[in-house]
């Protein structure tokens, strides 16, 4: 499923399909459409920042890492202020209907309560009239009675006529006031807003009168520019006229010289030509001496090269015609990398590496010309090298530096495999460890009778490594051929991301005699790392190890030191 994209505003969350091509236009007219926005009372923002330019929504969708990508939409003080006013407008305008039906239907219980009590006065007095007139003819003895009862029964009506008229009158008078307080407030609540957004319209347009006064100063300052060019390329033209005409001038005398300069040069020609023939013969001589002289030189630098550790490293299966590693390999890098005049500083300018993503990709990739120098004894030797960080670059936490490690295969076994996949193992990054295995396509086979070179020289007449095809076997077993390659990554206790700026970075590789290897990293000569590396081969199947470095993270530029011996705080167990 594609990634979408999720605007977060006001608290809530709003879920649109991701834009093709990622705009940023295209990306505004969703969030208008969707959150009922107007046209630039806002900004998108990511958590790098505001989202200008189509390049930063892509960082935001690629940092999302194939997930749903959050951009948060932050509108403009004065349209989130405009919008807080009106909810007020809108919340008092509802206050004030609610008092006003209170009101009305407060006016109604009152006449309906007072007309119930009217009425039942007037059928009680019509009750009382109809008594007389049917018993005015009864004894008068009745009579007297039935006046005393009458009058006890007006006295009844008249207390419950006077109890309702004084509690419920008085109540109903005294929330009427509370009501016209409440009403007045209101008001006045009202009319401080509509003071408020007076002033605040004012000061808007005291500033869009500003800004176009300075639209204004800037359109004459840009036309007084157009004249003063005009006037210039006026000047221009005349001086060129001038020198148009300097310059035919020249020529003419330039013509008149040529003539004199042929004819000298003729007179020349014949006096040295007898003199040109014999230095050319001198100097074809001695171009066929140079040339011996610099084969010769040649070859005699290249042994120098190969037996100068022979005084220093002698044991049971020591190579002594081993080329170690002296500068970066000219074509096994990563497509990004790029390097000094002398290849012993290299450079990486990747987007992914930068971003301290490694896996997947060759960017920062740097292999040496040549395998680590070996210390130590039979069947526990010590591949050492060490780097110096030359440049750094600030980057957000937790992306990481440059990773330092080790290749199994050459830098030319590198540069012939179609992906540039190697069997290494490397530490950097944000405390992390990475274990690397070579991919064999089904277009490049195994070759059997093929010797890796990390058991070259010498592997080929059974010196060197030993029993080769033993040491072959070993090796296949622990690492076998797959058909696609592997880049693993898991924890680690080294943050490379604190390196600075001269800072000289030691790597030594152990393999043990059984199986798997430790790396041990320092960082100007103290300690920072021991890492275990469980997969890798053991002493008996791996010779020669390539140095290897990934320019990722802060880690921007990395020089190479070749030469250099382990201290001995380094090969401690």
């Amino acid at each position: 499923m594609a990634p979408q994209l999720i605007f977060q505003y006001n608290g809530q969350r709003v879920k649109v399909p991701a834009p093709s091509p990622p705009t940023v236009e295209a990306a505004q007219k969703l969030a208008q459409e969707r959150l009922v926005l107007s046209k630039g009372s806002y900004d998108l923002f990511d958590r790098y920042g505001r989202i200008d330019h189509g390049e930063d929504l892509q960082r935001a969708m690629h940092l999302a890492d194939g997930q749903d990508c959050l951009i948060e939409v932050r509108e403009h003080e004065h349209y989130a202020r405009l919008r807080r006013i009106e909810d007020q407008n809108k919340s008092q305008d509802e206050r004030l209907a609610k008092l006003e039906t209170f009101l009305t239907d407060s006016n109604a219980r009152v006449s309906q309560i007072v007309q119930v009590a009217k009425d039942e006065i007037m059928a009680s007095v019509n009750k009382l009239n109809n008594r007389v007139e049917n018993d005015i003819k009864v004894v008068l003895d009745a009579t007297v009675q039935d006046k005393l009862e009458l009058q006890k029964d007006v006295r009844n009506i008249l207390e419950f006529t006077s109890q309702i008229d004084l509690e419920e009158l008085k109540q109903n008078s005294a929330d009427t006031a509370k009501l016209g307080v409440e009403v007045k407030d209101a008001v006045r609540r009202v009319n401080d807003m509509q003071a408020s957004w007076e002033t605040d319209k004012m000061k808007l347009n005291e500033s869009c009168a500003q800004t176009k006064h300075d639209l204004e100063e800037l359109q004459k300052y840009i036309q007084g520019k157009f004249k003063i060019c005009i006037e210039a390329d006026a000047d221009l033209r005349r001086e060129q006229q001038l020198v148009s005409e300097r310059v035919q001038l020249l020529s003419d005398d330039l013509r008149i010289l040529t003539e004199d300069h042929k004819r000298l040069e003729q007179e020349a020609t014949n006096a040295f030509e007898a003199q040109v023939r014999e230095f050319r013969t001198l100097l074809g001589s001695i171009r066929e001496d140079t040339e011996h002289l610099k084969h010769d030189h040649g070859i005699v630098n290249t042994r120098v090269h190969c037996l100068e550790g022979t005084a220093l490293d002698v044991w049971e299966g020591f190579m002594p015609g081993v080329l170690y590693f002296q500068r970066f390999h000219r074509v096994a890098k990563g497509d990004d990398v790029q390097f000094s005049p002398d290849f012993q500083v290299a450079t990486g300018r990747g987007f992914l590496a930068a971003t301290g993503l490694v896996v997947g990709n060759n960017e920062g990739l740097a292999v040496a010309d040549g395998p680590c120098r070996r210390f130590g004894t039979p069947g526990s030797h010590i591949s050492y090298f060490e780097v110096e960080v030359t440049e750094i670059k600030p980057v957000p936490a937790g992306m990481g530096g440059l990773w330092v490690g080790v290749s199994l295969q050459s830098a030319e076994e590198i540069v012939n495999h179609p992906a540039k996949e190697f069997d290494g193992w490397l530490v950097g990054g944000f405390n992390k460890a990475m274990s690397c295995r070579c991919g064999t396509p089904a277009e490049l086979p195994v070759d059997p009778d093929k010797i890796p070179e990390t058991f070259c020289p010498g592997a080929n007449d059974g010196r060197g490594m030993g029993n080769v095809e033993e040491a072959l076997k070993l090796l296949r077993e622990a690492l076998p051929p797959r058909l696609n390659g592997r880049m693993q990554e898991f924890g680690s206790n080294w943050n490379s991301q604190t390196l600075q700026r001269g800072d000289r970075i030691g790597v030594l590789w152990k393999c043990t005699r059984d199986n798997g290897a430790r790396m041990r990293i320092s960082v100007n000569g103290v300690v920072q790392l021991t890492q275990q590396f469980p997969d890798a081969p053991s002493a008996k199947c791996a010779g020669f190890f390539t140095p290897v470095i990934r320019l990722a993270g802060s880690g921007k530029s990395a020089k190479i030191l070749p030469g250099i011996s382990p201290p001995s705080r380094m090969m401690a167990d």
